[in-house]
């Protein structure tokens, strides 16, 4: 399909619960290209290294339970676990740009570093931020059937602030998700 696709990878960031994976397969039917997630190599990175190696990948080993560190030691654990994934999302990217594979990757993992260490225009990237933290609760209460989790929304709206924040100040695209029945439309026009 690509339809005047006019990059090959798309990097899509952005916290928890704010939609940025429903997007990312919606833009990937647009254009009829893959969707790597970012939590699956976040998984296969904390499988073949060591604490030594990736101290924040493998934080949740200790005894440290992530309900006790507070939305700022969350934040930050996200903050230091996208560095340490920074070289291996690099790695993927370049790979697909040097083939010439369209991919979208998508994750809470995309730092905005990331994002603005490419100099080419066959890598694209944006950010969705949601900043109504009721909004993340009912996202995650409809993702995954549990009960609203306010602390988790918490955490998100937090970094979330972060990481628009950040990409502001490095005039990254960040897009709001709502209202979600003009994303699709509104993220086509800021890829142009």
């Amino acid at each position: 399909m690509n339809r005047d696709l006019n990059w090959t990878v798309l990097l899509i960031g952005g916290a928890s619960g704010t939609g940025k994976s429903s997007l990312a397969y919606e833009i990937a039917r647009f254009y009829g290209v893959n969707v790597l997630e970012g939590d699956d190599v976040h998984l296969a990175v904390e499988a073949v290294t060591t604490k030594e190696t990736f101290p924040a990948i493998h934080d949740w080993e200790t005894s440290v339970n992530w309900k006790d560190t507070g939305v700022d030691g969350n934040v930050k654990w996200l903050i230091d676990v996208s560095r340490e994934m920074m070289p291996v999302l690099k790695k993927l990217v370049d790979r697909h740009v040097e083939d010439r594979v369209p991919i979208i990757i998508e994750g809470d993992f995309i730092h905005p570093e990331l994002a603005k260490s490419f100099d080419t225009p066959q890598v694209k990237s944006l950010f969705v931020n949601e900043t109504d933290i009721h909004q993340i609760v009912r996202n995650y209460a409809a993702r995954e059937g549990d009960a609203l989790q306010h602390f988790r929304a918490e955490i998100s709206v937090a970094y979330g602030k972060w990481i628009a924040d950040s990409c502001h100040g490095d005039g990254i695209r960040v897009i709001e998700p709502r209202p979600w029945d003009t994303i699709l439309e509104r993220v086509l026009q800021n890829l142009l």
